[in-house]
């Protein structure tokens, strides 16, 4: 998974509600013995230390996210990966393994199926079509801006690689705004990799 980002920014690990209720009566009893002075200062290094908790709740979910997208590649059923000779029929190969230009739809359509089985809602999507000089296969840049809980954003991002071989992940990103809530603002680019248009009267 060599050049995958995988970003975060705002605050993003749910820290539960309960602890933000505990601190609440900590500062209380904490004022009623020591005073207010004493209680804000308790508060601001229990502050201090679910700053800290979120950063390394966020780390350890991405790098269970990059690790769960390296085994859904892996994981693809064996017909689906072509062990590949060298030379011109190595190329001959990889093209003849992308899906064709004209099911580019049922490609999209799929990728929608996939998010709403994990709970995910694709209200809106950006698309770039690319061509690579020289080739005859193009890169279709899919961008999609998600709401949703960062569970069901994983889960979608992983089923979608595992059952679409021609799907890429190139990036994504996390935002959240609000540390008591568990939904989160995600940025997923992926590429669809496809053979390039068939023109009329040829062949591809």
């Amino acid at each position: 998974m060599a050049g995958l980002k995988i970003a975060s920014s705002g605050q993003q690990a749910g820290a539960p509600s309960m602890l933000a209720a505990r601190m609440g009566w900590e500062a209380r009893r904490i004022g009623a013995r020591l005073g207010w002075g004493a209680a804000a200062g308790a508060c601001a290094l229990a502050a201090a230390a679910l700053c800290a908790w979120q950063s390394q709740r966020l780390q350890a979910r991405q790098y269970d996210l990059a690790q769960q997208i390296s085994a859904a590649r892996t994981a693809q059923p064996a017909q689906q990966r072509v062990a590949l000779p060298d030379g011109a029929r190595r190329v001959a190969a990889f093209y003849a393994y992308l899906p064709a230009h004209d099911t580019i739809p049922d490609l999209l359509k799929q990728l929608v199926d996939v998010a709403a089985k994990n709970g995910v809602v694709l209200a809106k999507a950006d698309y770039k079509a690319q061509a690579e000089d020289g080739a005859a296969f193009m890169r279709y840049q899919i961008t999609l801006p998600i709401k949703a809980d960062y569970a069901k954003v994983q889960a979608f991002i992983v089923g979608a690689l595992r059952d679409m071989p021609a799907l890429t992940l190139d990036s994504v990103t996390f935002k959240r705004e609000q540390i008591d809530t568990g939904e989160v603002e995600a940025r997923v680019h992926f590429n669809l990799l496809v053979r390039t248009a068939v023109a009329k009267g040829g062949r591809r």
